[in-house]
């Protein structure tokens, strides 16, 4: 790497002349100042002299890679080119390891650039308007990667051969046995191998190699699955208030109430093959999730379905695995860390506090100087290093994730009423929000870089009675906002203007999610409906299904301290696209989209 970046290299002198003793007056006295060691052929002079670099960056990454393989693999290299049984051939490039191998390769390319995007600050969103070749080679990657899938599925459609890797050692799970440099598909005593067990390894230590390493079970025929109903991931006497999902493990999932604070995990309930095969177990059902799925249940396209089903209240005594209760008091919002296992909770009392997955304890705790009003919304940036609340004052803080100062370094007085909710449109620093102002303008678009006087990029007049909840699709680069009286407005955010606007609900919509792809969204209300909507452009959104009735709105929860729950009270879609949801029937319920 020296020769790259240069070095300092040190020479030693020692036939320089003496230089004499120094003396220096401090403090009023005189004091004698030695001068450097001398040998016996002179003074001894360390120099040091720079070496500039001799090599540049593409020679460095681009030059031969010299490994010691004695210590990692054993192989004879002197042996003749013979094949064992067991393996697959290195030379056939045909087969399943092969294929994978060359997926594997556009798959962990493509996550050290975004790995190196994030080190220096730049969201994947904006990478076209600030290095078009990369953005366009990014494409030409994820295209690589379509079709180097496709292939591998076209080619083997029952996936990953059973005997592909050599049997695990007892007590290993795949992913460690991974880790072993001899675990590999190709074990045969050939040069040719060896070359192909150490791509075999490298890919396997650093890419998610092992979700392509599953074998697909056979459907069974007259056997309706699971996925088409609904399961009910948590059941509680209190309403749920809101709910976040970890992103990395997508299994565990914290559930908040206006009493308490819980994390639960709901493996079982995600495990598809499982909850097929408790649900039908006639002998009885130990599952701690209720698995919901009947003909009632399935959606059917432009239609309203009722998913009211009868439970007997005897079969499960709890529908969920707790793993951790907190007795807090008062939450209305949360929102989950993209990478980290940090989330956040805002209460009624106008205080935002940091938590951890399994910490007892919260980590900080944040809020806006002055009155407090009742904390509506938190989010968290797109890279996850800076975060936001809204209240019903009317305002926004922004805070730093890494820094440990409580104080805001950015307020944003937004509306004269109330801010219901607001988005980061794609940057940390420009966000819209929306609420209630006198003026009708319930949507704006805010720079926090401008002048305080001049942050308030647009403002739209729009939602007759306030506007409650908004999200931002980048790949559209629109910002969807629903208001309280059940309307929807998409606005441009390029061109700043209102594109159109149509009536989804009859009431107020409390909840809105774009799903991954970012070619739907689905719409909460506070009657509890849930609806999908696809992008339709110019001419209008098209409406593909609906559950009526997905939270049953219920006058039990609607006078607790803080305010009333109503509906629909947030819908997420996670990274395994399962359309999660929360309302104040107490329970949390999980769809698969694409069986929607």
């Amino acid at each position: 790497w020296t020769k790259v970046t240069g070095t300092t290299v040190q020479s030693v002198d020692t036939n320089s002349p003496r230089p004499p003793n120094k003396r220096v007056s401090m403090m009023g006295e005189r004091i004698r100042v030695k001068g450097p060691r001398i040998s016996q052929e002179g003074v001894v002079t360390v120099r040091e002299t720079f070496l500039p670099p001799c090599m540049s960056l593409v020679e460095f990454f681009n030059r031969d890679q010299h490994l010691d393989t004695s210590n990692m693999f054993e192989v004879d290299s002197d042996c003749e080119e013979t094949l064992d049984d067991e393996g697959d051939d290195p030379e056939d490039y045909s087969c399943y390891s092969w294929r994978l191998m060359r997926l594997m390769s556009v798959i962990h390319v493509q996550d050290k650039i975004l790995s190196f995007l994030t080190d220096i600050g730049i969201i994947p969103s904006d990478l076209a308007g600030m290095s078009p070749l990369l953005a366009c080679s990014m494409k030409t990657l994820d295209g690589w990667a379509e079709n180097l899938l496709e292939q591998l599925e076209g080619a083997y459609p029952e996936g990953c051969p059973s005997d592909l890797l050599p049997p695990l050692a007892p007590g290993y799970s795949l992913q460690q046995s991974l880790a072993e440099p001899n675990c590999s598909p190709f074990r045969q005593h050939t040069q040719t191998s060896l070359q192909a067990r150490m791509l075999w390894h490298k890919l396997a230590t650093e890419t998610p190699i092992t979700d392509y390493l599953q074998t697909k079970e056979p459907e069974v025929i007259g056997e309706e699955p699971c996925s088409h109903g609904v399961r009910t991931a948590f059941r509680g006497t209190d309403g749920v208030s809101s709910f976040s999902c970890y992103q990395n493990r997508v299994n565990m999932m914290v559930v908040t109430t206006l009493r308490e604070i819980l994390e639960i995990d709901v493996k079982t309930c995600l495990d598809r093959d499982r909850g097929v095969k408790e649900e039908g177990n006639e002998e009885g059902n130990n599952s701690p999730f209720v698995i919901i799925s009947n003909d009632d249940n399935k959606p059917r396209k432009n239609h309203h379905i009722s998913e009211q089903s009868s439970i007997s209240s005897d079969s499960h005594v709890e529908v969920f695995n707790q793993l951790l209760k907190r007795q807090e008091s008062g939450v209305r919002c949360s929102t989950a860390h993209s990478e980290l296992p940090l989330y956040l909770t805002g209460n009624t009392d106008g205080y935002v506090k940091l938590w951890e997955f399994g910490y007892p304890h919260h980590l900080a705790k944040y809020g806006l100087s002055g009155t407090r009003g009742r904390v509506t919304s938190v989010r968290f940036g797109p890279l996850g290093a800076k975060f936001g609340l809204s209240d019903t004052n009317g305002g926004i803080g922004l805070w730093h994730t890494t820094v440990s100062s409580l104080t805001p370094y950015c307020v944003l007085n937004c509306h004269d009423r109330a801010t219901r909710d607001f988005a980061f449109l794609g940057s940390a620093s420009v966000l819209a929000s929306v609420g209630s102002s006198s003026n009708n303008r319930n949507v704006v678009i805010w720079d926090t870089l401008l002048p305080p006087t001049e942050c308030a990029v647009k403002k739209f007049q729009a939602h007759e009675m306030g506007a409650m909840v908004c999200c931002y699709s980048s790949k559209r680069q629109v910002l969807i906002s629903a208001g309280s009286k059940g309307d929807v407005c998409i606005f441009d955010v390029r061109q700043r203007k209102l594109q159109h606007m149509f009536t989804a609900h009859d009431s107020a919509i409390r909840s809105i999610c774009l799903s991954p792809d970012e070619e739907q969204y689905f719409t909460g209300s506070s009657e509890g409906d849930i609806k999908s909507w696809s992008f339709g452009g110019s001419g209008g959104d098209q409406h593909s299904f609906s559950f009526a009735e997905g939270h049953k709105s219920t006058k039990l929860f609607s006078n607790l301290p803080g305010g009333s729950l109503k509906g629909v009270m947030k819908l997420q879609v996670d990274s395994t696209n399962h359309l999660v949801s929360c309302g104040a029937d107490g329970e949390v319920k999980i769809r698969l989209i694409s069986d929607i």
